[in-house]
């Protein structure tokens, strides 16, 4: 299901040839990694049955720092189950209506549009992630 989304949302923004080398395995893997090492995440899985149709992950609140919003790094809706409110599901329950941050992909205007709905604007902050074909990310904070 990351793969498949990944390979939705980025069509047109990263390259054919990068999202057709997306591994699953090594995706499994990293997902490993996630659910059990030592860095402390919460994650929240939207199903169709018994099919993974969209994700959201958090920041535990032990890893912010005091004061801090609540980081979401993560929320993934297949395009087949999206406006169907699986997506304000997933950030509902990943952040209730307090404050929180997310980065986002500059080029992404439908999950920028997303966001905006439930409060979220770009606070001016930007990133570049090198190894996502200098993917230019914006941060947007509510």
């Amino acid at each position: 299901m990351h793969v498949q989304s990944w390979k939705e949302t980025y069509s047109g923004v990263l390259s054919d040839g990068f999202l057709a080398g997306l591994d699953r395995t090594a995706r499994h893997e990293m997902w490993k990694r996630v659910l059990e090492g030592p860095r402390v995440a919460d994650h929240w899985v939207a199903c169709d049955d018994d099919r993974i149709v969209g994700f959201a992950g958090r920041e535990h609140p032990e890893q912010q720092h005091p004061g801090q919003p609540i980081l979401l790094w993560g929320l993934y809706v297949l395009q087949s189950h999206q406006g169907l409110g699986v997506g304000r599901k997933l950030l509902e329950a990943a952040l209730g209506d307090g404050p929180a941050s997310l980065w986002v992909a500059a080029q992404n205007e439908q999950a920028i549009a997303f966001y905006r709905r439930f409060g979220f604007q770009p606070d001016g902050a930007e990133e570049v992630i090198a190894e996502w074909e200098n993917l230019k990310t914006i941060r947007m904070v509510r």
